[in-house]
C-alpha cells in the first residue's frame, strides 16, 4: 500500500520530468532567439533572458494559454504514452482493468431503487493473464524515480563537499597590501558597497574570485601585484563586486539546485553552462560602461592577461571567477570592442522581449483545455435562464442549472480536492463512445459534444494492443443505448457499470449475454464497487493508493452523482484513495457506487469546459467512453 508520502514523492517526481520537457522545449527556442538578435541586443539583456527559464523550472503551477504548444499537440500519440506511464504507477491505471476487481469485494448486481441485491457467488480476483501491463510499468517507473532520486542525493552530496573542501582549502591569508587595499575600499565606497568583504591571497585559487553566499571573500592569487598594475587590479576589483552587487552567486546556486534536480537532462546542464557565460560578459559590460575608451583597451588586455597568466577556473556554485575558457575570452573581447551593450536599440530589445515571452507562454503554460478550477468559496449561481458555457466557467462556486437539473459543487478532504455533480433525472444519463473504436479515442469533452450532452465524466478503461496507449479500445463489455458495441471477454464474465431502462445503476459481475437479457441500456466496465445497496464493500483505504479519481453512483430516489478528485498535483491536489472517494459518495447519501477509471483521464465537463484541475499537462486525454448528461 501506498503511504502519503510516496505519493508525495511520486507527484513531485512527475512535477520534474514535465517541467524539464517543458524546460527542454523553451532552452531550444531561447538558444535560437539568442543566436538571431546575439548582435543586436545587450549582453545584460541576453544575460537576462536566462531568468525566464529559472522562473519556468521552479514555478509549481503554471496557467492556462491558448497560445500553448501543447495545444497543437493533442493529435499526437506522445501525450497518451506518457500519461500511460504515469498512470500505472497505481492500479487505477486504464490498462485491461476488467479483472482487477480486489478478491475481498462482495460483487452484486443491484438496482438502485430496489431492495434486493443479487449477491454473484464468485468474486473478482486479481487479472492473471493481463496482470503485466499494469505491473510491470509501474515497477519500471518506480524505478526510474529512485534511481533520480539517487542521483540528486549523489551530486547533492558531491556539491557540498566540493564546496566545503574548497573553503577549507583556500586558507585565511588576509590581503595587507595597502595598495591593494586603498584601491578596493575606495572602489567599495565608489560603489556604495557597505558589506565586509575581505580581500584574502590564496595558492589554491588560479584566477581573482568572488566565493561565499552569507560571507562573501575575494580570493586573489598569488603575486598578482607583481603580474597587474593597480589600475589593473581595480578593473579585476570592479568585475568581481558587479557579481557582488548583482548577486550572482545566489543565482548561481539556485542554478546548481535546478541542475541537480534535473541532472538527467542534458538540455538545462548545457543551458545554465551558456547562462554562466552569458553572467561574465554581462559583468564585463558592466564594468566597461563605468570606465572610458582608453580603460576598456586596458581592461580588454587585463583579461587576455588572466588567459595567459592563469588557468581557467572551477565552475562551482560558490564561485564567481573572473577568467574563463579561452573562447569565453574571445566573446568577452568582441563584446568590449562592439560595445554591443550601448549599441543595442530599443526596438531590438522590446522585440527579443515579446519574443521569449510568446515562447515561454507557449512552453510552460498549459493548454487552454486544461481549465483551473474555477469555483470559489460561499456563493452559488443560478443557471436556470440558460447561461453559456463561457460564462458558466466563471461563476462563483456552486453551478445550480435548475433548468437541466444538474448540481455542481466543490468538495475538499485532508489531501485532495474535486467536484461533485448531482443529476436528478437519471434517464438523462447516457454512454459517449469514441466513433472512432479501434482507431482513436476522445476527449470527454468532445465525447459530450458528440451526444449532445450538457455534462460528462470519464467513464470505463481501455487496454492497448498496439502500444499506443490512445484510447481506441474500451476493455471489457461496453453497451451504448442497448447496443453491444465493444466485447474483448467473449463470454467471460466482469464488473459491469451501468443503466437499466429504468435509469437504475447496475454494478456487479456480468457476462455478455447477460446484459441483453437483463435490458442493460448502457454500461462500461471497471471496479471496484465501493457501495451496495449502502453498505461499503471496501476495507481499509481500498489497497489501490492515492491518485486521482472518477465514481458514479445514485441515491435512492435516482439522482445520479458523478465524482471527480484531482491529484499528482502538490499545490493544489495529492489525490484520493478508494476509501476517500467511497467517503465522499457516503456524504452524498449514494446507496450505490463505483470506482471508474482515474489518473490521467479523470475528468468533468460542463458546457463544453473542463471543471477540474486536470494532472496532464497535455489537457484532455483520449479516452474510449464517458457518461453524459443529455438536454
Amino acid at each position: 500500500m501506498l503511504t502519503l508520502l510516496q505519493e508525495n514523492y511520486l507527484s513531485l517526481f512527475n512535477w520534474v520530468l514535465l517541467t524539464s520537457a517543458k524546460a527542454s522545449i523553451f532552452i531550444v527556442f531561447l538558444l535560437g532567439v539568442k543566436a538571431v538578435l546575439r548582435h543586436k541586443i545587450g549582453a545584460g539583456f541576453q544575460y537576462l533572458l536566462w531568468s525566464v527559464l529559472i522562473i519556468g523550472l521552479v514555478l509549481p503551477w503554471t496557467p492556462n494559454s491558448p497560445i500553448s504548444v501543447y495545444n497543437y499537440l493533442d493529435s499526437s500519440h506522445l501525450q497518451q504514452m506518457i500519461t500511460s506511464i504515469i498512470d500505472q504507477t497505481t492500479p487505477s491505471s486504464s490498462a485491461n482493468v476488467a479483472n482487477l476487481q480486489p478478491a475481498w469485494d462482495p460483487t452484486a448486481v443491484t438496482d438502485s431503487y430496489s431492495q434486493i441485491a443479487v449477491v454473484s457467488s464468485e468474486t473478482l480476483g486479481p487479472s492473471e493473464g493481463n496482470s503485466n501491463t499494469w505491473s510491470a510499468s509501474p515497477f519500471v517507473y518506480r524505478l526510474m524515480s529512485y534511481i533520480w532520486l539517487l542521483g540528486v542525493l549523489t551530486l547533492t552530496i558531491l556539491t557540498v563537499q566540493v564546496n566545503k573542501r574548497f573553503s577549507k582549502n583556500i586558507g585565511h591569508a588576509l590581503v595587507t597590501d595597502q595598495g591593494l587595499l586603498a584601491v578596493f575600499n575606495k572602489l567599495k565606497a565608489e560603489l556604495k558597497i557597505n558589506t565586509e568583504i575581505p580581500l584574502f591571497k590564496s595558492r589554491h585559487v588560479n584566477s581573482p574570485s568572488l566565493l561565499g553566499l552569507i560571507h562573501p571573500r575575494l580570493l586573489l592569487p598569488m603575486g598578482i601585484e607583481q603580474t597587474f598594475s593597480l589600475e589593473q587590479v581595480n578593473h579585476i576589483y570592479l568585475h568581481e563586486l558587479m557579481h557582488f552587487k548583482r548577486k550572482d552567486i545566489w543565482i548561481n546556486w539556485l542554478c546548481q539546485v535546478l541542475m541537480i534536480g534535473h541532472w538527467f537532462n542534458p538540455l538545462i546542464w548545457y543551458a545554465f553552462y551558456r547562462m554562466r557565460e552569458d553572467q561574465e560578459i554581462s559583468c564585463d559590460a558592466l564594468v566597461t560602461a563605468r570606465i572610458d575608451t582608453e580603460q576598456r583597451n586596458n581592461y580588454a588586455y587585463t583579461l587576455v592577461m588572466l588567459a595567459e597568466t592563469y588557468s581557467q577556473a572551477p565552475q562551482m556554485a560558490s564561485l564567481a571567477s573572473l577568467c574563463g575558457s579561452n573562447s569565453q575570452i574571445k566573446k568577452r573581447l568582441i563584446m568590449i570592442k562592439s560595445r554591443e551593450d550601448k549599441l543595442s536599440s530599443a526596438k531590438w530589445s522590446l522585440l527579443g522581449v515579446v519574443a521569449i515571452g510568446l515562447i515561454a507562454f507557449a512552453a510552460f503554460t498549459s493548454p487552454q483545455t486544461d481549465a483551473s478550477p474555477t469555483l470559489r468559496e460561499g456563493k452559488t449561481a443560478n443557471l436556470s435562464q440558460g447561461v453559456s458555457g463561457e460564462q458558466a466557467i466563471g461563476l462563483p462556486e456552486g453551478i445550480v442549472d435548475t433548468s437541466a437539473g444538474i448540481t455542481v459543487e466543490d468538495i475538499a478532504g485532508p489531501n485532495f480536492k474535486g467536484k461533485v455533480m448531482l443529476i436528478k433525472d437519471p434517464t438523462r444519463v447516457k454512454l459517449a463512445v469514441t466513433k472512432d473504436m479501434g482507431v482513436m479515442g476522445e476527449r470527454v469533452s468532445e465525447l459530450v459534444k458528440d451526444r449532445g450532452g450538457l455534462a460528462g465524466i470519464n467513464a470505463g478503461g481501455f487496454y492497448d494492443p498496439n502500444g499506443i496507449g490512445n484510447g481506441a479500445f474500451p476493455d471489457g463489455l461496453t453497451m451504448q443505448d442497448g447496443n453491444l458495441v465493444h466485447n474483448n471477454m467473449e463470454e467471460k464474465e466482469v464488473n459491469i457499470v451501468g443503466f437499466d431502462n429504468l435509469g437504475k445503476l447496475v454494478l456487479g459481475k456480468m457476462t455478455a449475454n447477460q446484459l441483453e437479457a437483463r435490458q442493460i441500456r448502457e454500461a462500461v466496465t471497471f471496479a471496484p464497487n465501493l457501495i451496495v445497496e449502502g453498505k461499503s464493500v471496501i476495507t481499509g483505504d481500498g489497497g489501490w493508493g492515492i491518485a486521482p479519481r472518477t465514481g458514479i453512483g445514485q441515491r435512492a430516489d435516482g439522482t445520479v452523482i458523478f465524482v471527480v478528485i484531482d491529484g499528482r498535483q502538490p499545490t493544489w491536489s495529492i489525490g484520493a484513495t478508494l476509501s476517500d472517494l467511497r467517503q465522499v459518495f457516503e456524504d452524498y447519501e449514494a446507496v450505490n457506487a463505483v470506482n471508474l477509471d482515474g489518473g490521467s483521464s479523470s475528468e468533468m465537463v460542463y458546457q463544453g469546459k473542463v471543471l477540474n484541475k486536470l494532472p496532464n499537462v497535455f489537457g484532455e486525454r483520449y479516452v474510449p467512453t464517458a457518461f453524459v448528461v443529455t438536454p
